[in-house]
């Protein structure tokens, strides 16, 4: 056990070392600086409270959600880039471990940019909407309902990210299909929302925004919240066995 700990703090101090992390954190609060004093001006002299704000600055998660791509994206492919893999290799733990270390590492790095994107629009929430804080009504449960289940679609892209990182050992395959998917799924399941292809439904990101199930209606007939998460889990175990199983058993040139 100490040792899968000592190689999950490897993973967290190689991954915070790095400029690029904290370059991501910096874009954050600059975007939310710029869209917090936007919006202060753009609805001026209209009804608009911290909870609208909160809910607004949810969208900023899609940022969040190119940076998580980018961060899973390399966490394996650079080692074998650089051939620093080799000597993760020659530790006396399990590859198994080694990958589960660093995927360990991906998720709560997903949660803690998603938990700071809230905790920054909080805080510029309060300072220009500090008199509506406590307007609590339905829209509370809409804003932080969004960082909630937009939290999830992040961490299955971040997943797939991560399983392609481990399958093609390519940092530019491994960030740039998951960002594909991002700009053009939702085109898809639209086309296929609007002739009622049944098949739809069991696409997986069809079935990764689980909001409609609280605030609207599911996009096809039949679909409920078991099936959708039931669907989503049966998609990630497939990517993570598939990415593990070829990370251990396939032979390592570096």
């Amino acid at each position: 056990m100490v040792p899968f700990l000592h190689l999950i703090k490897n993973e967290h101090m190689k991954l915070f070392k790095r400029p690029r992390i904290w370059i991501m954190i910096g874009i954050m609060g600059i975007m939310n600086l710029i869209v917090s004093i936007f919006f202060m001006f753009l609805f001026k002299g209209i009804e608009f409270t911290f909870w609208d704000y909160i809910q607004v600055s949810s969208y900023l998660l899609l940022v969040i959600q190119l940076m998580c791509i980018v961060i899973a994206g390399d966490m394996v492919s650079s080692e074998f880039e650089k051939g620093t893999i080799k000597f993760l290799f020659t530790r006396p733990v399990k590859r198994v471990k080694i990958l589960l270390s660093k995927y360990i590492v991906v998720v709560y790095t997903i949660i803690f940019l998603v938990l700071l994107q809230l905790f920054m629009s909080v805080l510029l929430g309060i300072v220009f909407y500090m008199d509506t804080v406590f307007n609590l009504d339905h829209r509370v449960l809409v804003g932080l309902g969004g960082y909630f289940f937009q939290l999830i679609e992040i961490f299955v892209m971040g997943t797939i990210a991560f399983s392609f990182s481990a399958l093609t050992r390519s940092s530019v395959f491994s960030i740039s299909v998951p960002f594909f998917l991002v700009f053009t799924s939702d085109v898809v399941i639209t086309l296929l929302e609007h002739y009622q292809y049944e098949a739809g439904k069991y696409l997986l990101f069809t079935n990764t925004n689980l909001m409609p199930y609280f605030f609207g209606e599911p996009l096809f007939e039949g679909m409920t919240l078991s099936f959708s998460i039931i669907n989503v889990v049966i998609h990630l175990v497939f990517f993570l066995v598939i990415s593990s199983l070829t990370f251990t058993k396939r032979d390592v040139h570096v």
